[in-house]
């Protein structure tokens, strides 16, 4: 009885991956077995066709689960035939045998969901394309990809598929890849999560693969971004990536921001940026670049530094137009700012006229008093910062 139901166990999942995902391996195995039926009728030996189909064609099961299965064939047909031992007695497994193979039945096989069996990376590059504008969080991609793919695959078909993404998002240019790199890389960065053991053991395993990236552009400056995330798979690229790397570190945006990953260590990366803030004068963030900054590492000290970072790019303003643009970044991140960097940024703003001559300093800095009594225990001395303290009794009184 038991194998019977694990033959229709697997019917059904091959039946299901054809109907819902027009899966054409599960969709040419069916095909045999209904034909090796066709063909005889009285004879079993497609049940073990199907077997051996589904473990050499398909990702549902492994060589243990495979050895398995077989011997509940073999006891089944052992079972089911009247065959005598030497003491003239019919077979009959005893009952650690048949646990054994009620447990290894159920585990391998019965409640496991109908996994893919042909390669589906097209499938899903056109799935998640095409459904990138509903995809417009991390959170939902990684629902969406999990619930109608990744549940459903073995790790070595993930990291297959992570394998795959890792080309299109750091290496190639065309405009599907373009198109479509930041939802393929949010993909990537879900696939990570799930095989983050597996992963670094994958990269070096094929470490000339993993190091052959874009010299430059979009693909480089998403590599810097997901190494600032993943800093520990700096070190499994080969010394060429390096040079590109760091080439890329050195000489772009992106690069100096988020390039952290190739320095001594934080605070190395902090001092680079404060004084890489305070000597450009038309520097720039381009949109969630500060995001992107904060996001690489969950400390209260980075996050001390990352707002200390702010305070300079506000106080080092040119201009009163440039100075307005970039108080939207404080106050975007005003909630992060500790006693410490918001008297880092009072010492700026009185450090230059533009943050505090124009006009909408008064408004402005109303909002930064506002934090300071949030977090300050004890009565703020603002007597060391007189410009700030005039704008805000300006802004006070209006």
């Amino acid at each position: 009885m038991l194998w019977s139901v694990s033959v229709c166990d697997i019917i059904y999942k091959l039946q299901y991956l054809v109907d819902l995902y027009a899966d054409s391996a599960a969709k040419e195995i069916l095909d045999e077995i209904t034909s090796l039926q066709d063909s005889d009728k009285k004879s079993p030996a497609w049940e073990i066709k199907l077997l051996e189909d589904i473990f050499n064609k398909t990702n549902l099961i492994n060589s243990p689960e495979y050895e398995n299965l077989r011997y509940l064939q073999q006891q089944r047909h052992l079972s089911a035939h009247p065959v005598l031992n030497h003491n003239s007695e019919l077979h009959s497994p005893n009952k650690e045998t048949v646990r054994a193979l009620l447990r290894n039945t159920l585990e391998g096989l019965l409640v496991k969901p109908p996994f893919y069996t042909k390669k589906i990376l097209h499938e899903l590059l056109d799935d998640i394309s095409e459904n990138s504008a509903a995809l417009n969080t991390r959170r939902k991609v990684k629902q969406y990809v999990e619930s109608r793919y990744l549940n459903r695959l073995t790790p070595q078909v993930e990291l297959s598929i992570f394998r795959s993404l890792w080309k299109l998002v750091f290496k190639l240019s065309t405009f599907e890849c373009e198109k479509n790199r930041l939802i393929n890389l949010q993909t990537l960065e879900v696939i990570n999560k799930r095989n983050i053991a597996l992963v670094p053991e994958t990269i070096a395993g094929e470490k000339d693969y993993f190091s052959n990236i874009a010299s430059g552009g979009t693909p480089l400056s998403f590599l810097v971004y997901y190494l600032s995330q993943n800093s520990e798979f700096y070190n499994l690229l080969s010394e060429d990536c390096h040079l590109k790397i760091k080439h890329y570190i050195s000489t772009e945006s992106i690069g100096k921001t988020l390039g952290w990953f190739v320095k001594v260590d934080l605070n190395t990366h902090y001092n680079d940026l404060l004084e890489w803030i305070k000597s450009e004068k038309d520097l720039t963030f381009e949109e969630g670049q500060w995001d992107s900054l904060l996001a690489i590492s969950d400390t209260v000290e980075w996050q001390k530094c990352f707002c200390k970072l702010i305070g300079a790019y506000y106080g080092v303003s040119y201009s009163f137009n440039q100075a307005d643009a970039r108080f939207k970044n404080v106050q975007q991140y005003l909630h992060l700012f500790n006693l410490e960097a918001l008297k880092f940024i009072l010492s700026e703003i009185e450090n230059n006229d533009q943050t505090y001559i124009r006009g909408k300093s008064p408004f402005d800095h109303t909002k930064i008093k506002q934090r300071i009594l949030e977090v300050s225990a004890e009565t703020f001395d603002f007597e060391p910062y007189p410009w700030f303290s005039h704008t805000v009794c300006l802004g006070e009184g209006l």
